[in-house]
């Protein structure tokens, strides 16, 4: 009943987060990106969340917090990433209303 209550793992054991550096999702546009966790951060722009993949911390767009959010709600979404069934694919950029943003698909892997 209170185990539901400590952290969730959300990244594959053994990666070091501190020798990842920080990129855009934008920057690895045309690439699939092989999904090894990922966690949030609230900051100066709100809740954001962060994927690790392809060796990076991958600063996602702030939509994906919402996905991201579901899939940490569901148990076999979770262990489906941390055995390697995500990817991230169909990376691009395209025109918005307000500017341009950079659009991507989730993908079984």
């Amino acid at each position: 009943m209170f185990k539901e209550l400590n952290s969730k793992r959300t990244i594959k054991e053994g990666i070091e987060l501190k020798d990842l550096p920080f990129i855009k999702l934008k920057e690895l546009e045309g690439t699939t990106l092989k999904v090894d966790g990922f966690f949030f951060t609230d900051g100066g722009y709100g809740r954001q969340v962060v994927v690790i993949a392809n060796g990076y911390k991958v600063n996602m767009p702030s939509r994906a917090v919402g996905l991201f959010e579901d899939i940490k709600a569901n148990d076999e979404m979770v262990k489906a990433i941390l055995e390697g069934h995500l990817a991230i694919g169909n990376i691009r950029e395209s025109k918005t209303k307000k500017g341009t943003t950079t659009l991507f698909e989730l993908m079984d892997c």
